[in-house]
Formats: C-alpha cells, sequence, structure tokens
C-alpha cells in the first residue's frame, strides 16, 4: 500500500515545471558533452592525424552560446545569479520584501524583453548561413537569446506566483519545524 502512495507522489512531483527543469539540464549537459567531444576530436586530427577539421571552432563557438545563455537562466531558477545584497539587507523587512519582489518583477520585464527582441532578430537575420557548415545562422546562433530567456522568465514568473522573491525566501521553506517535528525525514 505504501508504493502505491509513492507512485501517485512520484506522478505529482512530475509536473510541467519538473520536466521543463529536467529537460534544461539534460540540454546543458549534453551542450557541455558535446562541446568537449568536439575540441577533443579536433584537437585529435589536428595533432595525431595532421588535419583540421573546417567545422569544429564554429560549431563549438555556437554550441557554447546555447550552453552560456541557457546556463544563465538555469542559474537564475537556482538562484545562483550575482547579487549586492548590502544595502536591502539593511531595510526593514516589509520593505526588503517589496524591494525583492519589484527587482523580481524587473527581471521578468527584462526577460521578456529579451523574448520579444530576440525573436524580432532571429526572424530578421533569416537567410544567413553559418561560414563553415552553411547551416541557418539565425536558428543555430541567433535563436539562442529568445529561447533561453523565455526559460529564464518562466522561472522568473513561477518565483513570483510562489512568493520566492528572495533567497531568503527559499530557504525559510527548507528550514525544519520550529517544533521539532520529523518533516525532514518524510
Amino acid at each position: 500500500m505504501r508504493s502505491g502512495k509513492m507512485k501517485g507522489m512520484m506522478k505529482k512531483k512530475l509536473s510541467g515545471t519538473v520536466l521543463i527543469s529536467i529537460a534544461a539540464d539534460a540540454v546543458l549537459a549534453c551542450l557541455s558533452a558535446g562541446i568537449v567531444s568536439i575540441v577533443l576530436t579536433a584537437v585529435f586530427f589536428r595533432y595525431v592525424l595532421n588535419h583540421s577539421l573546417s567545422w569544429s571552432d564554429e560549431l563549438v563557438r555556437y554550441l557554447f552560446v546555447w550552453f552560456t545563455l541557457l546556463g544563465a537562466a538555469v542559474t537564475l531558477r537556482e538562484r545562483e545569479h550575482i547579487r549586492v545584497e548590502y544595502f536591502v539587507e539593511k531595510l526593514p523587512a516589509p520593505i526588503r520584501r517589496r524591494v525583492d519582489a519589484a527587482m523580481l518583477v524587473g527581471i521578468c520585464l527584462f526577460q521578456a524583453g529579451m523574448v520579444v527582441l530576440g525573436a524580432a532578430w532571429v526572424w530578421s537575420t533569416r537567410g544567413s548561413f553559418t561560414s563553415a557548415l552553411q547551416w541557418p545562422l539565425n536558428l543555430l546562433f541567433y535563436a539562442a537569446l529568445p529561447c533561453s530567456a523565455a526559460l529564464g522568465l518562466w522561472y522568473a514568473i513561477r518565483r513570483l506566483m510562489r512568493g520566492e522573491f528572495s533567497e531568503r525566501d527559499a530557504l525559510e521553506d527548507a528550514l525544519p519545524p520550529a517544533d521539532g517535528g520529523d518533516a525532514w525525514k518524510s
């Protein structure tokens, strides 16, 4: 009976948000593995076989752009961006919470602007191709901006909806109960 309850909990946990996070992490892992394998292959071809690959530098550059921008969105999800909190920490708690919420709204607006402007940029650069591979440049390179900004917007809106305006909000949810209950063990 307990295993049936566990299966039900697992189905609930695999919501759309969790699937998006798993997919983002998987894409980052694949991009990282791809970059490393292409660089190692290019080094092998260049220094062992004396034959340089004409396309490796270009592809690694584009994969690295995707890796960096998607990594920035995942960093937003994990609340790991660099943040200077000196002045915000000096404010009283109610005002500090409003400032944190306003900063998160600003992040949402910035991400939304990057989605819109990035999509316009991708549309305006259609018809251009990469130099070595002759792949569509707007889809391989420029599309990284609106795609990663959309993911960052998703994470920022989710934090707004949950009321997790700052890192403190997420930490307070993770603290053990004050009455000494066993919530941590469940």
